[in-house]
């Protein structure tokens, strides 16, 4: 009951800061299983089994909202999911730390960059679905390898430049969809033992059940925080937790 209650905060302040600034939840929930040993395949197949019941209320929540662009999120969604399932199949021989050092000066050089298009107040501008493609099956690799989708792809939305709320909300309605196939991914090599030794999901039950039950009633308010705060802050804030996340990543995390 400890390690559920535990979770549950974890998931409800993870999901407020997804769901309002497009990052968060898988970086935050896998950092702390991570930290307990975890497995890193079973860490990334609990993170993104959260994510498909919060994950979908944010996307319910930016739809009402209407911060979305089909367009864009159907080339996030298609080719995410083609990212995702690759980097799930392949997240044993992928997962190094050339890998992880690349990630971490790809989000500090985002992370600056979008900073500075916030801070200059440089005007958004459409961006072409061939890029979303490109963009979604990167986040999608990396979200599968055991990274984290929303790092990926909205920093790289808005450092496009794509207006802030749309960028969050396009994120977040895709990312349910790419969780959902590297989810199935995981599961699919579970049951054909491809996990190996220890790697049993029965001792992450409480853990995953309180993220999903901390971040569902934050999820519900992303989509409104998206809409609502100025579009200068939303992406200076933004840009300030890819950095963060970067070095967090590269100095910290385990």
């Amino acid at each position: 009951m400890q390690e559920f209650v535990i979770f549950a905060v974890v998931g409800f302040f993870a999901q407020l800061i997804d769901g309002a600034l497009g990052m968060g939840f898988g970086v935050i929930s896998a950092s702390i299983l991570l930290a307990q040993g975890v497995h890193p395949a079973l860490v990334s197949a609990s993170v993104n089994a959260a994510k498909l019941p919060t994950s979908g209320t944010a996307a319910f929540s930016h739809h009402i909202h209407k911060n979305l662009n089909w367009p864009i999120v159907r080339a996030l969604a298609i080719f995410g999911s083609i990212g995702g399932i690759v980097g799930a199949l392949l997240l044993t021989s992928l997962k190094g730390p050339y890998l992880q050092t690349l990630v971490n000066i790809y989000l500090a050089t985002m992370g600056l960059l979008i900073i500075f298009r916030g801070l200059k107040n440089i005007a958004p501008r459409l961006i072409a679905s061939t890029r979303a493609r490109t963009i979604g099956f990167a986040g999608g690799t990396i979200e599968g390898i055991g990274g984290s989708w929303g790092p990926i792809v909205t920093t790289s939305l808005l450092g496009s430049g794509m207006e802030s709320r749309y960028a969050i909300g396009c994120s977040n309605f895709a990312e349910f969809v790419v969780s959902f196939a590297v989810f199935s991914t995981f599961a699919i090599s579970y049951y054909l033992g491809g996990w190996g030794e220890g790697t049993q999901w029965h001792a992450m039950v409480a853990s995953v059940a309180g993220l999903i039950i901390g971040g569902i009633p934050a999820a519900m308010f992303g989509g409104y925080l998206s809409k609502k705060a100025p579009r200068r802050i939303l992406t200076v804030a933004v840009g300030c937790l890819a950095l963060s996340i970067a070095i967090y990543r590269a100095f910290i995390m385990p």
